[in-house]
């Protein structure tokens, strides 16, 4: 029996997959530099929050220094992963207010 994955392990899958298409995408053009980031961090041993942060920082890296070598298609999935580790690893906040009438004294 399989059962469901969690919300977070559904993300970590989505992360996943996009870094296993621009895997085969850099692989099949020769992107040397690509490739040597995303390996410097990828596959993921495991999904600690450490981990999931490395992978996002040096693929901001990657953005940032060789924005000349990706195309608009890996710019984009190299976005979709950051914001993608940005909502397992930022703190969420949660802003209680209160509603007229609500509160008792």
């Amino acid at each position: 029996m399989i059962g469901y994955l969690s919300e977070r392990e559904n993300v970590i899958e989505q992360i996943d997959v996009i870094c296993l298409r621009l895997f085969d995408t850099w692989c099949e053009a020769r992107s040397v530099t690509s490739l040597a980031y995303l390996m410097h961090c990828w596959p993921l041993i495991d999904s600690t929050t450490n981990a999931l942060r490395r992978l996002g920082e040096t693929m901001r890296e990657l953005r940032r220094n060789h924005a000349d070598q990706i195309d608009e298609y890996d710019f984009r999935a190299l976005c979709e992963v950051a914001d993608l580790i940005d909502e397992l690893t930022l703190p969420r906040t949660v802003r209680l207010i209160a509603v007229a009438g609500e509160v008792s004294h």
